[in-house]
């Protein structure tokens, strides 16, 4: 199966070079972001990857990519917003929706 992003993805995005001190935990980050973005869009991205357009694949990783770094920079949920998905989070994946009749 497909990745959304990979491990190395993550690392590049959030610039922690090749240290693997926290790769268990990106791993854990990786894995709820493409959960966070199946439950917000209604799609199985893991086996729709392969199918879904090329700039939706790319959509759908941005937003992988940017939910993972905010996470990495906010550990705590203290004094968050915990219901809503930050807003170009929100942008990126709305037109990933799938709506059913």
């Amino acid at each position: 199966m497909a990745e959304l992003v990979t491990l190395s993805d993550v690392k590049t995005h959030l610039r922690l070079g090749s240290s693997s001190r926290e790769d268990a935990y990106l791993v854990i980050l990786i894995a709820a972001a493409v959960r966070a973005i199946e439950n917000a869009t209604g799609r199985d991205v893991g086996s729709e990857l392969p199918d879904m357009a090329e700039r939706d694949r790319a959509v759908a990783a941005q937003a992988a990519l940017l939910l993972i770094g905010q996470w990495y920079a906010n550990r705590e949920a203290a004094g968050q917003n915990l219901t809503e998905m930050p807003m170009a989070i929100t942008w990126l994946i709305a037109p990933l929706r799938k709506f059913v009749v």
